[in-house]
């Protein structure tokens, strides 16, 4: 079931005071400051793209804020990227503001200060993207923060349309579907951010991080699977085994390291859990990507002393140690 946020259900004399909590407690906190005279009215549906939080709102009664101290709080640095779908926003900051009409996108991040105002009734959808899974140069999304993005391009249509899609459909999704929206969402954030340096330096060297971020990204996301090498990363990206190693090594990742270190992490966690004392050794292996038993073991005792009969047998001995008197 999606997750809803309605206060017209809520006693009037009680709504300002939820909403302010909610605000608080956000992924983004914000402060909620009432229109004189104007009722607050606000209804909005969350979603979790895996690291992608989506909020779709139809609000007006108030605005909202991120004060100069929330702007300088510990949460994870983010681009908030909202399309507005019906009505107008205004992005108000202390050296100016953008007006946002529907259909057109527009930009502001968690590190700076901010205040929000809508018309009455406002229907917008709002992508909050961290700026790390991003990967691009500061100054490339510094540049645009400061005017809407119209929907006047090939470009920008297409990422209009599948972001206005994602957001009407996503929060009535399956978990595991939101998840899996993740990867199409960032590369065409990527993609709307980099359109007007494409054909530059400074645009193909956006796209090259780019690349190297969305390599480091699949090799994280697919260490579970048995299947996971250069060859099936290179296949998938359209570029050489070769460069997928250099790719990672300007990452500091070696390939093979990280994936054995995953898999031996795995096998110890079902060694370990009483729940699956019924798993052969060589299942085991099986289950964590070591195709052969043997060379399992070898691989287990090196990285940690013991084979993996032994560990098993002493987590067992751990859990069966009766507490001292």
């Amino acid at each position: 079931m999606p997750v809803v946020l309605d206060i017209e259900e809520l006693p009037v004399s009680d709504r300002l005071d939820f909403l302010r909590d909610h605000m608080l407690t956000s992924p983004v906190p914000l402060v909620l400051e009432p229109q004189p005279g104007a009722d607050i009215n606000v209804r909005s549906r969350v979603a979790d793209l895996g690291c992608v939080h989506l909020l779709s709102t139809r609000a007006g009664g108030a605005d909202v804020l991120r004060t100069s101290r929330l702007a300088r709080d510990d949460s994870r640095p983010s681009l908030m990227l909202s399309l507005v779908d019906s009505g107008t926003a205004i992005v108000v900051r202390p050296d100016g503001e953008t007006v946002l009409r529907a259909g057109e996108l527009g930009l502001y991040l968690t590190t700076e200060q901010y205040r929000l105002r809508f018309t009455d009734g406002a229907v917008r959808y709002t992508f909050q993207l961290p700026l790390d899974r991003l990967g691009l140069p500061p100054g490339l999304v510094g540049g645009q923060l400061r005017r809407p993005i119209p929907s006047d391009s090939a470009t920008a249509m297409g990422v209009a349309a599948f972001l206005r899609a994602t957001a009407r459909s996503a929060p009535a999704a399956p978990q595991a579907e939101q998840e899996r929206l993740e990867q199409p969402v960032l590369e065409l954030v990527r993609l709307l951010l980099t359109r007007p340096v494409a054909d530059e330096l400074l645009g193909r060297r956006s796209a090259a991080v780019s690349l190297a971020t969305r390599v480091q990204e699949h090799v994280l996301g697919h260490l579970d699977d048995p299947e996971l090498s250069a060859r099936t990363i290179a296949s998938a990206f359209s570029i050489s085994e070769r460069y997928v190693y250099t790719i990672l090594a300007r990452r500091g990742i070696e390939l093979g390291d990280a994936v054995r270190e995953h898999r031996l992490e795995q096998a110890v966690r079902l060694l370990e859990d009483p729940r699956h004392a019924d798993l052969t050794i060589a299942a085991i292996a099986r289950r964590c990507g070591f195709s052969d038993h043997a060379h399992f073991s070898r691989t287990f005792r090196a990285r940690f002393g013991v084979t993996p009969s032994e560990w098993r047998a002493g987590a067992v001995a751990r859990l069966t140690v009766a507490p001292p008197s």
